[in-house]
C-alpha cells in the first residue's frame, strides 16, 4: 500500500520520473491504469484546481470519482481520549475506516488552522488518517506539504528549461490580506533545493519558514548541488532569476500574536511582484499557484505578460497528478 504524503520521501531520480511520467501523460492522456477503480477526494477546505484536475486526472485514468467536502460530512475529531460531547461528531478513525472499506484510494486536502503550531507542524489532520488508513491516501495540500503543486511546478520548470541543475529560482514573499499556510512554499523549497536549483528565499524579517524546513533545504541543497539562501530584499532577490515564484504565507507571529502579525502585514503592502522587481531579472518567467490576488500579490502586467506561465502551471497539475495515482497503483 503506497501512501503519497511528501516529495521529500522520494530521491531526486525518483522525482525526475515522476516528472518523465508527467509529459508522458501530457502528450498521450488517457489510460487504463486505474481500471474502475473508487477513488475519494475529501476537502476539509476550499479548492478550484486540485478538485477538477483530480477529477479530470481520475476519469481519464480508467477510474470513478467521489467528491466530498467539509459541509457535507459530519465534524471531525481528531484527537484520542477525548469526550466527544462538543462539536465533533465522528472520529477520524471511523471516518477512515468507512473510506477504506468503499474506496480504492482517499485524497485528503487538510489546511494548517493557524492556531496551534505544535498541531500544524505535526500535521495531525493528515496523519490521523494515514496511520488508520486501510487504502492509500494521497495528499492533496495538508498543513505542512503540497506535493501535488511542487511536482507541478518541477514539471513547468522542465518544459521551459529542459533540465534543473543550476537554475535560479527566487522564491518571493508577498503580501495578502490574511494569513496564508506555509504548506506551498515549503513544498516548492524543498523540491527545488533537491533538484539542483539555487533557490532564493525573499521575505520581509519575521516571515522566516520553521527551522525544521529550512535545515531540510539547506541538506537538499548540499546533497543535490543546489543552493539556499535567505534575503531580507525583494529587489535584491530577484537578481539574474529564471524564475520568479511569488507566494504569501503567514508569520509565526500569526500563532501567538495575531493582531501584530496583522500589522506587521499591513505595513508591507509594497512587497508585490510588479514590472521594477521583473526587470532585475534574467528575463525570468513568473510563476505562481493560483489563486492570485492581482495587484496585491503580483502586478496585471507581469501576470499578463507572455513570461507568466501560471496557466501552463495549472494545467500541469492534472498531468502531475495522473503521475502520482500511476505510482500508487503501479
Amino acid at each position: 500500500m503506497r501512501h503519497f504524503y511528501s516529495l521529500n520521501e522520494f530521491s531526486s531520480e525518483q522525482i525526475g520520473e515522476f516528472v518523465n511520467r508527467a509529459l508522458a501523460f501530457k502528450e498521450n492522456p488517457y489510460s487504463e491504469v486505474l481500471d474502475h477503480r473508487q477513488i475519494a477526494l475529501l476537502f476539509l477546505n476550499q479548492s478550484l484546481r486540485t478538485r477538477c484536475s483530480f477529477e479530470v486526472a481520475t476519469r481519464e485514468l480508467g477510474g470513478d470519482v467521489s467528491t466530498l467536502d467539509a459541509e457535507t460530512l459530519f465534524a471531525l475529531e481528531t484527537e484520542f481520549g477525548k469526550r466527544m460531547d462538543g462539536a465533533s461528531a465522528e472520529h477520524v478513525k471511523e471516518a477512515i475506516g468507512v473510506f477504506s472499506r468503499y474506496f480504492s484510494a482517499l485524497g485528503l486536502r487538510s489546511f494548517a488552522r493557524g492556531e496551534d503550531q505544535q498541531e500544524d507542524l505535526l500535521d495531525k489532520t493528515f496523519t490521523t488518517f494515514l496511520e488508520h488508513a486501510k487504502i492509500p491516501v494521497f495528499n492533496m495540500e495538508s498543513a505542512l506539504y503540497h506535493p501535488c503543486q511542487a511536482l507541478a511546478d518541477l514539471v513547468t520548470i522542465k518544459e521551459l528549461f529542459q533540465d534543473f541543475q543550476g537554475r535560479k529560482v527566487t522564491i518571493t514573499w508577498a503580501n495578502h490580506p490574511r494569513a496564508l499556510p506555509m504548506a506551498v512554499t515549503n513544498s516548492a523549497l524543498l523540491a527545488m533545493t533537491k533538484m539542483g536549483m539555487h533557490v532564493t528565499l525573499a521575505h520581509p524579517e519575521k516571515f522566516e519558514l520553521q527551522e525544521g524546513i529550512m535545515n531540510m533545504a539547506g541538506d537538499f541543497a548540499g546533497e543535490s548541488g543546489g543552493s539556499v539562501e535567505v534575503v531580507h530584499d525583494r529587489l535584491e532577490a530577484a537578481a539574474d532569476a529564471d524564475v520568479v515564484y511569488a507566494k504569501s504565507w503567514g508569520s509565526l507571529l500569526r500563532y501567538d500574536d495575531p493582531a501584530a502579525e496583522q500589522d506587521l502585514r499591513d505595513s508591507l503592502k509594497d512587497w508585490v511582484v510588479d514590472s521594477e522587481m521583473m526587470s532585475r531579472t534574467r528575463r525570468a518567467y513568473f510563476m505562481h499557484c493560483l489563486p492570485v490576488r492581482r495587484n496585491v500579490v503580483v502586478n496585471d502586467d507581469v501576470i499578463d505578460s507572455n513570461r507568466s506561465v501560471v496557466l501552463q502551471e495549472a494545467e500541469n497539475r492534472l498531468h502531475a497528478q495522473k503521475a502520482i495515482l500511476e505510482w500508487i497503483f503501479s
